[in-house]
């Protein structure tokens, strides 16, 4: 059959940093789900993959990628596995490794394209988080969809955009940082049972190490520590060292509210499916929710925002306001200890 050089799949959500969400692989479920019309909200989505019971720091450095959904897990493939199952589909993933091929990549677009699936795919435009491709024009060189950093500046000498918002580019190969594709258009799968959900937070908010990673709930007391370097904050320091400290911070802060909220708002809907366990599920969301009401009624407000602009940079480089966060960051790790414990028992 003779390839096709150009297919577009119209009318998929857009995905984009915003209020509904700032975690990309579940906004990219919650995305493609809905338009294939499989019942999957962006909540059930950061649940059932575990994205939302997640936390990471890695312990060797200030490093920017701490809280990429990929580090959820021990296996690296597992959040993309469990959040196809919340979509109710098996999960085809093709890596980029030294041996593959543009064309196998190309390849693999063009076929869930032209049997109308769009594709989650890591990297395309700017680091290797998760992005859906919509089409493709040239037979695959050229590709379209939605990217949460196709409108950053740093990005737009490689991109062009379509009439309705979606990206156009033809440098996706030649991004180091594009990794992997995750084909939506597989086998159908039953909805997770509640009890293998459960066993998913648990693993994702039990605390350990793996690599140079601090995981879940471990997580906290790295952060913590790496707030209370004071010589990682010199009165001397040049200025984009303070920002990458605040971004590393900041991005802490975005997957704690982000995560808890939805996770708890997660197991208050199971609780009301299932009234057995429904004390405990909303124990273990109301400990949830203590999390977020930190971020905002006590650290934003000392930051002077949720911003990662100059001011929240110069408040953070102040070691009493570090101090302050230190404390702050031991009552969540005891919210989340005690939400773990709840879930752990359910989930034996």
């Amino acid at each position: 059959m003779e390839k096709q050089e150009n297919t577009i799949l119209y009318g998929v959500p857009k995905v984009a940093y915003g209020q509904d969400g700032c975690t990309p692989f579940p906004m990219c479920v919650h995305s493609c789900g809905k338009y294939l019309g499989i019942p999957v909200d962006y909540t059930r989505a950061m649940a059932e993959s575990g994205a939302a019971f997640r936390l990471a720091w890695n312990t060797a450095c200030w490093d920017g990628g701490n809280v990429d959904a990929v580090f959820t897990f021990d296996d690296s493939l597992k959040v993309f596995r469990c959040g196809m199952r919340a979509m109710e589909r098996g999960l085809q993933f093709l890596g980029r490794t030294p041996e593959t091929k543009k064309e196998d990549f190309m390849a693999f677009i063009r076929r869930e394209i032209d049997a109308g699936n769009p594709v989650i795919a890591l990297g395309v435009i700017g680091p290797p988080e998760a992005c859906v491709i919509t089409g493709y024009r040239e037979g695959g060189n050229v590709l379209l969809g939605w990217n949460v950093f196709q409108e950053y500046p740093e990005y737009q000498a490689s991109v062009r955009f379509e009439e309705n918002g979606y990206f156009i580019t033809s440098q996706w190969w030649e991004n180091p940082d594009t990794t992997a594709l995750i084909a939506t258009g597989t086998e159908s799968l039953p909805p997770l049972a509640p009890g293998e959900a459960l066993q998913n937070a648990a693993q994702a908010l039990e605390g350990r190490m793996c690599g140079t990673f601090a995981k879940g709930i471990l997580a906290y007391d790295a952060w913590k520590e790496a707030l209370l370097r004071d010589q990682d904050f010199p009165p001397d320091a040049v200025f984009p060292l303070l920002v990458e400290r605040m971004m590393c911070h900041g991005d802490a802060m975005d997957c704690l509210s982000d995560g808890r909220y939805h996770a708890a708002k997660y197991l208050r809907r199971l609780a009301e499916q299932s009234p057995a366990m429904a004390p405990d599920l909303n124990a273990a969301a109301g400990e949830l929710e203590k999390i977020t009401e930190i971020l905002w009624k006590e650290m934003i407000p000392v930051l002077g925002g949720w911003e990662r602009g100059e001011a929240q940079t110069r408040q953070l480089a102040k070691a009493e306001n570090r101090r302050l966060f230190a404390g702050q960051i031991d009552r969540m790790k005891a919210h989340d200890e005690r939400a773990y414990g709840y879930i752990r028992k359910m989930a034996e």
